[in-house]
């Protein structure tokens, strides 16, 4: 019974997190480029995106490392019938807490711009680079704003 308990709200909580990660920056990208279709929204919407390949990336390499470190507890989870309904059960909070606060539920401001420059930061970590992509990012992924406005010039990524 308590097993049951703590695997249903493992794949909750894992669930509930990973929607928190990938869902409103994208969201906010999105209705920020439907706003204006600059250089800068469509930079925005590529790094939401590479953002949540990211994190579903990390979600489906710590299973598999889980599985190598323990395969039988692995396996047991995946083979679980608690998995998808504890997924399931993740999803409902998540958006019960949409409906309940009329906010999409994240993690925060700053993991958000932090996932975006460490991607870019692989390419090019030029401290000019990273706070125009912080710029960038912010204006159109994190903030709430109907009309972004970022004054820069040339390409979206260009210093």
């Amino acid at each position: 019974m308590l097993r049951d308990v703590l695997m249903l709200c493992s794949c909750a909580s894992v669930g509930y997190a990973w929607l928190c990660a990938i869902v409103s920056p994208l969201l906010r990208a999105i209705r920020s480029l439907a706003h204006t279709a600059t250089p800068q929204a469509w930079a925005a919407i590529a790094l939401a995106t590479a953002c949540a390949v990211l994190w579903s990336l990390i979600l489906a390499g710590a299973v598999v490392i889980a599985m190598m470190l323990e395969p039988r507890a692995g396996l047991a989870l995946l083979g679980s019938h608690l998995f998808w309904p504890g997924i399931g059960l993740g999803v409902i909070v998540w958006v019960l807490q949409l409906a309940i606060t009329l906010r999409v539920p994240r993690v925060s401001d700053d993991f958000e711009a932090a996932t975006a420059i460490a991607l870019v930061a692989i390419v090019d970590d030029s401290p000019a680079t990273l706070a125009r992509v912080h710029r960038i990012y912010a204006a159109h992924a994190i903030t709430e704003t109907d009309a972004p406005e970022v004054a820069t010039s040339g390409p979206a990524f260009a210093s």
